[in-house]
């Protein structure tokens, strides 16, 4: 506000200042064009008035005199005499002019007269007035006006700045004060909202304010932020939750075997069976939390990916090798139509483990069929597809099948294996290479994974 107050004084006597000096401006071009006027009057005068009994260019007094004495600014008409010395000589004087100030002509030039005139006139307040010099042949016209009035009416204007400058400032720091206030008072409402919304409940919003834009504008983006913070709540409790659960199992099935070892005298291959399904139930929870680890590291952009080009048809043919492998002993087949290179530019074992965790899926979810490997391209990305005719994802389910945990059919889960995180790491795999993974599935009639990488430059 200080500053504010600063700049209003500065801006209000800069412009004081300003009209002063237009005034100022203005009132000497009338003062001028006034003693102009005059000039051009009598310059018309004494071109009337030629005495009929001289010279041609002679001019009667008596004549001219009638017509010049009702004329109101003091003025003085001299004119070259034919003497030798070729001195000029007072030719008129207005009543107003003081003659005996003027005294005896002693100037030898025009300006040397006009300050001589000027002289007479005003002693030692010369810049209370104004004086116009106008030659008409042997003629020379002084016409000499006041400035008393422009500086009255500059006085008045400068005291009625001087007395008016704090008053306009004043009411300007308190317009601004009310301005200010009342442009605030939305933000402050927007800020006492915000201070309100407590950890506890993250369901409550902003009222959107309405004829400010910029307010409306920040109330919107902190209820977006909201949205966006309510569904990470939401989700980190879902996990916790998710994860609690799953790591409770496994160590409930080893805390029961160790109390089952512990109990009674076991047999050295008793003793063997319950140390191998210990160490079976430690590697599953080992491998759920590097698991995790993964999806944390790469939530935070802590994983390293290489963003390197690479052919994603040979990618393709290794996964489907192990794919093979997989499906041994079952009736599925594995198929793939990625025969000619086609070039991507991201990390090759990364992708290598997205198409796994893709392929490990449809293995599991395909009792018997066909699950399909094939590429494709778009003009700056390209694709790899894993489709199988397995159970396939129900329509409701779309949404969460990335979520941590989340298992469409639990009892099928629980009975084909799997932690539920497969898909979350394939996709936070995908996006750590600028890339995606789009679905398309029909209940019992399989679904098709397809992971979109960037193209590389080269045309693959």
């Amino acid at each position: 506000m200080r500053r504010f107050s600063r700049v209003t004084w500065v801006t209000l006597a800069g412009y004081m200042l300003l009209v002063m000096l237009v005034f100022a401006v203005i009132s000497e071009f009338g003062l001028r064009r006034s003693l102009q006027q005059s000039a051009d009057l009598i310059n018309s005068l004494l071109g009337m008035y030629a005495d009929p009994a001289g010279a041609p260019d002679n001019v009667a007094p008596a004549m001219l005199a009638d017509q010049l004495v009702g004329m109101g600014e003091p003025f003085a008409i001299t004119r070259t005499t034919t003497s030798a010395d070729g001195m000029p000589a007072v030719y008129y004087l207005s009543p107003s002019m003081p003659a005996k100030r003027l005294g005896e002509i002693t100037a030898s030039t025009p300006d040397d007269l006009r300050r001589q005139v000027l002289d007479a006139l005003t002693e030692r307040t010369r810049w209370r007035y104004r004086i116009l010099h106008q030659s008409m042949g042997e003629f020379d016209i002084y016409v000499v006006g006041s400035r008393v009035a422009f500086l009255l009416g500059f006085g008045g204007l400068a005291a009625g700045a001087v007395f008016l400058l704090p008053l306009a400032a004043l009411a300007s720091r308190r317009s601004a004060r009310s301005a200010v206030a009342n442009t605030l008072l939305p933000l402050q409402r927007v800020a006492d909202n915000t201070a309100r919304i407590l950890p506890e409940d993250l369901s409550q919003r902003i009222t959107i304010p309405t004829g400010q834009q910029d307010v409306t504008e920040l109330a919107t983006a902190i209820n977006s932020m909201l949205d966006r913070v309510e569904h990470a709540h939401q989700t980190l409790g879902s996990f916790t939750a998710d994860a609690s659960h799953e790591l409770r199992t496994p160590l409930t099935h080893i805390r029961a075997r160790v109390q089952w070892c512990l109990g009674q005298q076991r047999s050295n291959d008793e003793l063997q069976d319950a140390v191998a399904a210990i160490q079976r139930e430690v590697e599953r929870t080992t491998k759920m939390i590097d698991d995790l680890l993964t999806i944390a590291r790469g939530e935070n952009r802590q994983l390293a990916v290489d963003h390197e080009e690479f052919d994603l048809s040979k990618v393709i043919d290794e996964v489907q090798e192990i794919t093979q492998a997989m499906a041994s002993g079952r009736d599925l087949e594995v198929s793939s139509s990625a025969d000619s290179p086609v070039l991507a530019v991201g990390d090759v074992n990364r992708t290598r483990q997205v198409l796994l965790n893709l392929a490990s899926n449809a293995v599991r979810y395909t009792p018997s069929g066909a699950v399909r490997f094939a590429v494709a391209q778009s003009e700056d990305r390209v694709a790899a597809s894993v489709h199988d005719t397995g159970f396939g994802i129900a329509p409701e389910q779309m949404e969460r099948i990335f979520d941590r945990f989340y298992r469409g059919d639990p009892s099928r889960s629980r009975e084909l294996g799997g932690s539920g995180l497969g898909l979350t790491i394939a996709k936070v795999l995908a996006e750590l290479q600028d890339g995606s993974i789009e679905v398309t599935s029909h209940s019992n009639q399989g679904s098709q994974f397809t992971l979109w990488l960037p193209r590389s430059n080269l045309r693959g």
